[in-house]
């Protein structure tokens, strides 16, 4: 069904143009895309650990709800005592839930360390395609599916199911008792900021959201700027780049001005698609904020 209803949206597209706006009609047959069935078992269980640090990250495993299973690390801080805010990491093509333990063009050890220090849970799924779950896509690198061969349906579907399985990964967090479900955070970058929007348009138990060099998607139904205005008022930060090859400013700024609301902030860094290392502190000092109820 959900591939059946994104060739509909995606031939749509390519006929209408959604340059503007999806109308709430066609906005409601997209967001049912992202819709599961809550009572569908997850069957979860940690199959093994990961050390990072003075932490350690449990490696957990739940059924997919479209078949196969998903992987995904949890890390607890290493000092003070629960329940914890917890903040969902996502990453971007050809990357992996491992590239938040060390990984130099994203800083994804340093924005992990910083969380945990500050007092978060992190968790981190492998997005649909990627990392260990390759094997669905035939162990073909999702960047020659997007950048050469350009299978546009076939990237929609990656994003609808990682988008589910993190929905399920929260439903997962809402059974540890270490975590705080009514405080969950996600920071995104590159394709982990398209799904962060996604996720906080479709996803009501998101209370802050940082997203990193969201590339535009153009008119695909899919993009962030069809979700920006279903993000409500929930405090949101992006963190752009005045260089980057997958969107203009002018892009990003337009994107930002889409989502309501006044809790929000939009910060330009000279780079290109690889922020500077400052990003990191300044995404956990702004999450510290809005999550552990200090000044907001």
């Amino acid at each position: 069904m959900n591939k059946l209803l994104i060739s509909i949206l995606l031939a749509v597209a390519s006929a209408q143009c959604f340059a503007e706006s999806l109308n709430p009609q066609a906005y409601a047959l997209l967001k049912s895309i992202y819709a599961y069935d809550e009572s569908f078992p997850l069957n979860a269980r940690v199959v093994g650990t990961v050390p990072f640090g003075e932490n350690t990250f449990d490696k957990i495993v739940f059924d997919s709800f479209h078949d196969g299973r998903v992987p995904g690390l949890l890390a607890l801080p290493a000092a003070g005592e629960g329940p914890f805010p917890v903040v969902l990491l996502l990453h971007g093509v050809t990357g992996s839930k491992s590239q938040w333990l060390g990984d130099e063009f994203t800083h994804g050890g340093e924005l992990t360390s910083g969380l945990l220090q500050n007092g978060f849970a992190v968790m981190a799924l492998d997005a649909q395609y990627h990392g260990d779950r390759a094997v669905y896509n035939d162990y073909l690198d999702p960047g020659v599916m997007v950048f050469e061969k350009g299978w546009g349906v076939r990237y929609a579907n990656m994003l609808t199911q990682s988008i589910v399985d993190y929905r399920r990964a929260i439903d997962y967090l809402q059974t540890r008792d270490e975590i705080d479900s009514d405080r969950i955070g996600v920071v995104g970058y590159s394709m982990g900021g398209h799904m962060a929007f996604i996720l906080g348009g479709v996803e009501e138990r998101i209370r802050a959201t940082v997203a990193c060099v969201v590339p535009d998607m153009g008119e695909m139904p899919m993009a962030a700027l069809n979700f920006a205005g279903s993000m409500g008022a929930d405090p949101l930060l992006m963190l752009m780049a005045t260089q980057d090859r997958f969107y203009t400013p002018d892009q990003a700024s337009a994107l930002f001005d889409a989502v309501p609301g006044e809790n929000k902030q939009l910060r330009f860094y000279d780079s290109g698609h690889s922020l500077p290392a400052d990003y990191t502190a300044e995404a956990v000092s702004w999450l510290s904020r809005k999550l552990n109820n200090q000044s907001m």
